[in-house]
């Protein structure tokens, strides 16, 4: 069996000729982790004061590291400037990320040039399985911005002969569809709502499968009712990836579909951890996530605590590769309402609706005992109504008389709710 092309990445991320094996990739984190808490400490005074009690000689574990203390979301909300471990002239982008509840002020995120350097490095060759040279991908984000993800995606696909066509988020699924076509793109990225409603309007108009060969799914959790309806409508190979914007994007990809998404370690080192005690978890158990960036000098992140929840896939990944694989599955730790009759989660609307063949998109509000949602695409409303019971909460307020449900229908080709930011279940009056 060949080389993969990600252990083609790690080899050269790491400055060696030869991909290496896991002992060997620990042993080499081991040691980039040990560097970055001394260089953390001599450049931030925050750093300092954090790890005032351990150095890099005092870590001689993977499983020492895991006994550092966290940080929390709420330090880039604040005080992000306090991590910064370089000069200010060292920094080539600082982006500004909303926060995905009601209420918080926006994290801001430093990068150095070297920091977006190794995200387009990564982005080649994370999208050679998906984009031949020669091809084009039709990206679904913005791409206007110098250091923005479709601009990175651009930089990274010429470098392997491809070419990326970005054209902002999702406003039409319609004219996406028209823009596919005059660019002959073979892959498409997105957001899992935006290339859902794509699919679905590429399949209204009896469009062949297979025109568009490859689909990665990115920005947003992503359920799995979407990659199998993308798969479906369009007939090509769906791959995933997870990233945050807080540890430079690239984050997780998928070799090939179903395989569980490779981690891309030597930038983003990744802990599951118990949610209460903080203990590190076996593979293959749910806990909450910490990330690390072993690489990132400007602003370095360590043992942040993300508000994620995902697991390590256990044993090893048919292409052979030592990088861990993260499951798809990634979710929220806040992601539902609690209704009068319990909990209602995201994911379950997720998977149910999205599991629907005629529901494009949706969106989902509740206003005191009312759960409004709002359903793109041809399905009835007695359907929608008659699935939503399939969620515990749902089906036991309606019985209760705790609940109400409005289902309204729209059969544009708009996403249900604009723009990019994170999807979750809002609350009170729109």
């Amino acid at each position: 069996m060949g080389r993969s092309h990600l252990d083609c990445w790690l080899a050269g991320r790491m400055g060696r000729d030869a991909t290496p094996t896991r002992p060997e990739l620990r042993a080499w984190l081991l040691e980039r982790l040990r560097e970055l808490v001394d260089h953390a400490r001599r450049g931030s005074p925050f750093y300092a004061r954090h790890f005032a009690d351990v150095s890099g000689a005092d870590i001689s574990s993977l499983e020492d590291f895991a006994r550092l203390p966290e940080i929390s979301p709420e330090l880039l909300q604040t005080t992000p400037d306090a991590l910064l471990s370089v000069s200010r002239s060292e920094i080539e982008r600082v982006v500004t990320l909303s926060s995905s509840g009601t209420t918080g002020e926006p994290k801001r995120i430093f990068h150095t040039a070297a920091d977006l350097e190794a995200t387009v490095d990564f982005f080649g060759w994370g999208m050679a399985n998906m984009v031949e040279p020669g091809g084009t991908a039709l990206v679904l984000l913005p791409g206007e911005r110098p250091g923005g993800v479709g601009r990175l995606l651009g930089e990274a696909l010429a470098r392997h002969g491809s070419r990326v066509v970005a054209i902002g988020e999702l406003t039409d699924a319609g004219a996406a569809v028209e823009r596919c076509l005059a660019e002959k793109a073979a892959c498409v990225v997105g957001s899992p709502a935006h290339v859902n409603l794509l699919a679905h309007a590429w399949a209204a108009r009896g469009l062949p499968k297979g025109g568009i060969r490859s689909a990665l799914l990115c920005w947003d959790v992503i359920p799995d009712a979407v990659r199998a309806s993308v798969a479906e409508r369009l007939g090509c190979r769906v791959f995933r990836h997870w990233g945050m914007i807080e540890t430079g994007l690239g984050g997780a990809v998928e070799c090939a579909p179903g395989s569980g998404m490779h981690l891309r370690e030597t930038d983003v080192f990744v802990e599951i951890v118990d949610p209460r005690t903080g203990a590190l978890l076996p593979d293959g158990e749910f806990g909450d996530m910490v990330v690390t960036t072993p690489l990132k000098m400007g602003m370095p992140i360590i043992r942040y605590r993300t508000g994620d929840v995902g697991r390590i896939l256990p044993g090893a990944c048919g292409c052979g590769s030592p990088l861990r694989r993260l499951d798809p599955l990634v979710r929220r730790r806040r992601d539902g309402v609690t209704l009068a009759s319990g909990s209602l989660t995201l994911r379950e609307l997720n998977e149910i609706l999205y599991g629907l063949p005629g529901v494009a998109d949706f969106a989902a509000r509740l206003e005191g005992d009312t759960l409004r949602v709002t359903v793109c695409g041809s399905e009835p409303a007695d359907a929608v109504l008659a699935a939503l019971k399939g969620a515990p909460a749902v089906a036991g307020g309606l019985v209760q008389g705790t609940l109400k449900v409005d289902i309204e229908n729209r059969h544009d080709a708009a996403p249900a709710v604009p723009g990019l930011a994170k999807r979750r279940i809002t609350t009170g009056v729109a």
